[in-house]
């Protein structure tokens, strides 16, 4: 059997497991029972991590993998090297220890294979620092872009000769919604967004302002992005890194130009917003109007 079978059928069992049991260490000892039967799986090494999403709490345990690596938001960075013990099927039927960690607020966890950190001629740790390095210099660039800056950055001369993959995460994660453009959902989705922003661990008053900016942008979508078609979808997203917070509201509908002069009560979202932001952009297009708002986190 082919080593990538070998990964698929692993990979397979390890979910299955975990649906039954959110124990990492227990999940691993049950896998070495399984790969102990599959051909070429013994000393396959396996990292396996549960993540609350609300609290960061992460329980994890290594199967001789590389260490994970979390860089906080003061520039320290750390190796979750705990909970270690041997490869696959080398001791099944062993008890295997785990660890615990918190990812801070707007930390960035990776977690990768050997093919990334390990070089001919090279002492292992001196890759694990490199993609520690990498990560750190990072934890301010969006994790989509970050992946292909780690893997380039990383990269040897002649290219990888093994087979790499990572895995990035950033705590918390981008918060994505989707509702109807009807005023009904406005506090729901205000509500949503204070409570994500609550696990952003950021000051009151740019929490206020955030949470202004954002009910102007989805008021306007709806009333006058969707003044034609209520009900039709808008689009929120938010996600904050070390010292950037980005929020983006989408329609697919039409705005209407403010008219201030017709009603003095009226037709001040967009300055309220530019008020609330350091950052505002509204693109407007034939199938919507996006609008792009960004915040300095001191």
């Amino acid at each position: 059997m082919d080593a990538a079978a070998v990964m698929g059928q692993l990979r397979s069992a390890c979910r299955a497991l975990l649906l039954q049991d959110d124990s990492p260490a227990r999940v691993l000892m049950a896998l070495d029972q399984f790969a102990a039967g599959v051909p070429g799986a013994r000393c396959t090494t396996v990292f396996c991590a549960v993540l609350d999403p609300e609290t960061g709490r992460l329980s994890y345990s290594s199967a001789g993998h590389p260490p994970g690596i979390l860089a906080h938001p003061d520039g320290s960075t750390g190796l979750l090297d705990g909970g270690r013990s041997v490869p696959l099927a080398v001791r099944p039927g062993a008890t295997r220890p785990e660890s615990e960690t918190i990812i801070p607020a707007r930390a960035t966890l990776m977690l990768y294979t050997d093919g990334l950190v390990e070089r001919r001629r090279r002492p292992l740790y001196s890759g694990i620092d490199q993609a520690s390095q990498a990560v750190q210099d990072g934890r301010n660039v969006a994790v989509d872009d970050l992946a292909t800056q780690v893997m380039i950055r990383l990269a040897p001369a002649d290219g990888y000769d093994d087979d790499v993959a990572l895995l990035l995460y950033r705590h918390p994660a981008p918060l994505e919604m989707s509702f109807p453009a009807e005023s009904s959902q406005l506090a729901p989705v205000r509500k949503a967004l204070r409570s994500w922003l609550g696990q952003c661990d950021l000051p009151a008053q740019i929490v206020q302002n955030i949470l202004v900016a954002a009910g102007e942008a989805c008021a306007n979508a709806i009333e006058h992005g969707h003044r034609h078609t209520p009900g039709d979808v808008v689009r929120l997203r938010a996600e904050a890194s070390v010292d950037n917070l980005r929020l983006t509201v989408a329609d697919t509908g039409r705005w209407k130009s403010p008219e201030p002069e017709a009603n003095a009560h009226r037709g001040r979202g967009v300055a309220l917003m530019r008020a609330m932001m350091q950052q505002v952009t509204i693109t407007p297009g034939p199938y919507g109007t996006t609008v792009d708002m960004q915040m300095r986190i001191a």
